[in-house]
């Protein structure tokens, strides 16, 4: 089937050829649903409902190996700088590596550094939960604040402890009425930030201290970094003990896994937190090791390329109901 601009030029032809077909045609094959979903556990990904027929898939299969899928994620598991805009591995799958295999960055293993910092981690949430500290309030901006707020409201279920609120624009009305309400000595402020110089949020950062000692409370015990510039986070006055760095492995997107997510942990206790590091980590094992049939993130990303690549589909609807 040729490499990939061949092998997209033949899936565009393909597209051409059925564009009049009606995705309710292909269910006259009484199987599709089965041969045309992915399951791992109790996640289904179902792809059925898609114009995609046997032959474009095994075309889009073909595909993946032409680009060199299998490589390309044996290198980002081996912790190979595929990051080629800024020379850096691309490890999140470290952060939730709980079984501590060996990764090598540069000939370093870096999972004893991963395994302390979450250890360290799991003891300061357990200490803030015992604490009288009844709400959390995450300052950052990007990834530093849309991965742990997604995670906080989606796991809203099994919170047991402080409540979370997460603070990004600058404007001073977003942080001012989430502060309104909450009692600066049993509210814990997490700074989110990798160099500690992101502009909007040491912005808020700063406006937050200032109502903490305003109202009576220490900033030394009711602050805490998710940093990696000891330096910065010194300067503003928060101890060692209360920052957790991250390497630069650890893009920002992906980042809820690590340090990021200390206000999800705190929320829901270091074992449910555990938890979902597990179901992480199964997902990667499966995207490491299922062939292209039943590899649910390939199949997805897949699906994808089809839309985007092959039929032009320029935007991507999620629709909740």
């Amino acid at each position: 089937m040729g490499g990939v601009t061949e092998g997209l030029a033949n899936l565009r032809d393909m597209q051409r050829a059925h564009a009049e077909r009606r995705i309710s045609d292909l269910f006259d094959d009484p199987d599709r649903a089965q041969a045309f979903s992915v399951r791992l556990g109790d996640m289904i990904f179902d792809y059925s409902k898609t114009n995609i027929d046997a032959a474009a898939r095994a075309h889009l299969f073909a595909l993946a190996d032409a680009a060199g899928v299998a490589e390309k994620r044996a290198a980002m598991f081996a912790g190979a700088q595929i990051n080629e805009t800024e020379g850096r591995a691309v490890l999140h799958t470290a952060l939730r590596n709980l079984d501590g295999f060996p990764v090598d960055v540069a000939g370093k293993d870096v999972m004893p550094g991963v395994l302390h910092t979450l250890d360290r981690m799991r003891r300061f949430a357990e200490e803030i939960r015992a604490s009288d500290i009844t709400d959390i309030v995450n300052i950052g901006i990007g990834g530093s604040d849309l991965g742990p707020a997604m995670a906080v409201e989606a796991l809203a279920p099994y919170h047991d402890g402080p409540r979370c609120h997460f603070v990004s624009n600058v404007d001073g009305a977003h942080i001012a009425d989430t502060l309104r309400n909450l009692d600066a000595r049993r509210t814990l402020i997490i700074v989110a930030s990798k160099t500690f110089t992101t502009i909007e949020t040491m912005t808020n950062a700063r406006t937050a201290r200032a109502w903490v000692l305003d109202q009576g409370g220490d900033p030394k015990a009711q602050f805490v970094a998710l940093s990696s510039a000891e330096d910065k986070t010194a300067e503003f006055g928060i101890p060692s003990k209360r920052v957790f760095g991250f390497e630069d492995w650890v893009g920002g997107r992906y980042s809820v896994w690590g340090p990021i997510g200390l206000s999800l942990m705190i929320a829901i206790g270091p074992k449910a937190f555990d938890a979902f590091l597990r179901g992480a980590q199964a997902m990667d094992r499966h995207f490491q090791a299922a062939e292209w049939a039943e590899n649910m993130p390939v199949c997805l990303a897949l699906v994808g390329l089809w839309h985007h690549q092959v039929c032009g589909y320029a935007t991507r609807a999620v629709l909740p109901y």
